[in-house]
Parts: structure tokens; sequence; C-alpha cells
């Protein structure tokens, strides 16, 4: 009743969208219109804070982005706390376009990192502004029993143990990947779920998409990326040592094991097995612990 009372119209079909973590996006179709729209439903039994804070932050990072010169999803409705459809629930505009998990040509990345740099100036207001971001690692952080090399990994946790950079913030999709981009051809025709919308460095999303890069894509995508993204005015922490702490930070959200954080991403992709995936994650490990992320 609330999705049909919102979109005017009796609903056609309601399929889930496949290619996420959470299993909880589903695309809304209605009579006599080819073009469906996207219902986030999260029960609230099942989700609980969590749900309540991914549908906010969507809710907020759509209107935020909202006429801005990106392509992203229009809010239609939302039901930040459940009281109309028994989840937390979000319904938004559908866009054109598909994920990219093949390598990227020098076109795709310049224009990927266009969209980094388009996002990261995008002004917000003081009120409201999103929630201050959280780190993923796991609590308590370890070495992951599958690496060869613990001692990498203990510098790595020394590392984001260690004081916090105050780096300057802003607003970030703190999700910014592959896996969240439609393109056609090499046009970004969409990002897609602001779930986790914050207000933090801009290093975060650089952080996460380097790290996409080194595991899904090729890992040469990440010194062209960063070239690019500078190129488009994107400013990063100067100090080097900063920057290592926030590529670290990102490559430890990928603990205690990258295979369970990319299961959706890597369904099609059968060459990324646990084995290809682990040395991956560790081999861009060894980069930022010696050189850092650009």
């Amino acid at each position: 009743m609330w999705v049909r009372g919102h979109l005017g119209a009796d609903l056609e079909a309601v399929t889930p969208v496949r290619g996420g973590r959470t299993d909880t996006i589903w695309a809304v179709r209605i009579h006599d219109d080819p073009t469906p729209a996207v219902l986030r439903w999260m029960p609230v039994p099942v989700w609980g804070e969590v749900g309540r804070r991914h549908v906010r932050a969507e809710a907020l990072g759509c209107r935020l982005m909202a006429g801005s010169a990106l392509p992203t999803p229009h809010l239609v409705a939302t039901d930040p706390d459940g009281s109309a459809t028994g989840g937390y629930a979000n319904l938004t505009s559908w866009l054109p376009g598909r994920v990219r998990l093949d390598p990227l040509g020098p076109a795709a990345v310049e224009e990927l990192a266009r969209v980094a740099t388009v996002l990261h100036r995008t002004p917000v207001p003081l009120d409201p502004r999103p929630e201050p971001y959280a780190f993923w690692a796991p609590d308590p952080l370890t070495v992951p029993p599958w690496s060869p090399r613990p001692e990498l990994w203990e510098r790595a946790i020394a590392v984001f143990l260690g004081p916090r950079p105050d780096t300057p913030a802003g607003l970030v999709h703190r999700d910014f990947h592959p896996g969240n981009i439609l393109w056609d051809g090499d046009r970004v025709t969409g990002v897609i779920d602001w779930a986790e919308t914050s207000w933090g460095p801009p290093d975060l999303d650089v952080a996460h998409a380097l790290t996409n890069f080194a595991l899904l894509l090729d890992p040469r995508h990440t010194e062209v990326f960063l070239a690019a993204y500078r190129g488009h005015g994107g400013v990063l922490d100067p100090d080097l040592e900063a920057r290592r702490f926030w590529a670290v930070s990102d490559i430890l959200g990928f603990l205690p094991d990258p295979v369970g954080h990319l299961t959706a991403l890597t369904a099609s992709r059968p060459e990324l097995t646990p084995e290809v995936l682990r040395a991956r994650l560790e081999a861009w490990l060894v980069v930022v612990l010696a050189a850092g992320p650009g």
C-alpha cells in the first residue's frame, strides 16, 4: 500500500535486485511503465539500528545530491522508522546502465575520478549534515589466520591503532567502488547505494576505490585513478603517513576475510577464488605499507 500510494498506480511486479551484500533491494514495476522504481526495505527485527541508519543515510545522501552534476537516484519516499511498512524503507528512482567489473580503460578510470571529485566538492549545509564516518575494521582486530605473512598485518594494525590524522572532512559516499557505479560504455550513468553516506575525509572514498581496484580489477588502475583524481582537482591529505593510515583502515575493513565482503561482486568472476582475493589484498597492503597509496 505504501509503495502503491507513492507511485500512484497498482504494482505489476516486485523482484529482487541481486549484486549487493544485504539482499534488501527490490525493483518495483507498475502498470504501463517500463521503468521500475527501487525499493530498499530492511525488516526491523532483522536489521535493527543498522537498518535505520542505512535508510536514513541513503535518504539524506539522495537529498544532498539532488540537483548536482552527478546522476544519482531521486528519493520518492522514505519510511525511516518502519511505521508505514514494517521495515525501514526508501523508494527511489531507477537509473539506467550496468555495473562493470571488467578492467577499465583510461577513459573510464578518468570518468570515475571525475565523478569522485564532483561528489567531494558537493556543498553540504550544517543542518542536516551526515553522521560521521565509522571504521569497518572488525573488533577485535586480529591477524588473519590465512596470511603467510602475519608481520605485515601486525604492522598494519599498529598503524591503525596509532594517532588518527586530522584530515579535513566533507561529504563522502563511503562505499565508493565499481559495484556501486552504473555505466553506458565509458560514461557513468549512475552513482547508487548511498546507505553509507557519511561526513569524513575524501581519502576514505579514494582508499575504498583503490582497494577494490586492487582486488577486483587491475592494481595499475590505482595509479591512473589517483593521477586523474588530482587532475580534476581532488584533494587528499598531503601527508604520506595520513594517506597510509586511511588506506590501511580500508584494507583492514576487508577482514577477517575479503571473500565474505565480495561474494556478490565476484559471483560472475570465477577466477577470483578465495586464494586469489586474499593474495591480492595482502599484495595491496605490501604496496601501501612500503610506498603509501600514492
